[in-house]
This record gives structure tokens, sequence and C-alpha cells, in this order.
């Protein structure tokens, strides 16, 4: 699991620097869209959703 973190971790810290974006920022711009996510959201709209991000992601990375 630590790994899992620590890869996620990283991966923000690229993302981020590529976009010029403070990285403690996005930490806490991510958290406070999950929290709200799952407090508003239904499990399976939730996973409808998650679908919907990683289609879009997989269609930009081709």
């Amino acid at each position: 699991m630590k790994d899992i973190k620590k890869r996620e971790i990283e991966l923000l810290a690229k993302v981020c620097n590529q976009n010029d974006i403070p990285l403690k920022l996005a930490k806490e711009l991510i958290s406070t869209a999950q929290k709200y996510s799952y407090e508003n959201v239904s499990s399976s709209k939730r996973v409808n959703e998650y679908q919907e991000i990683i289609d879009y992601h997989s269609k930009n990375n081709q």
C-alpha cells in the first residue's frame, strides 16, 4: 500500500511540475474533490464517473 501511495505522489508531482502547479495545492484539491464526491454521489454513479475519467484519459494518451 505504501508503494502505491508513493507512486501516486510521484505521478502527481510530475504532472504538477509539467503544469506549474504547487504539489500542496493539487493534493488539497484532490482531497476536497474526493471528500465531496463520496458524500454526494452513490457508489454506482461514482463507478460510472471513474470509468468516464479513465476513458477520457486513455483517449487523450493515444
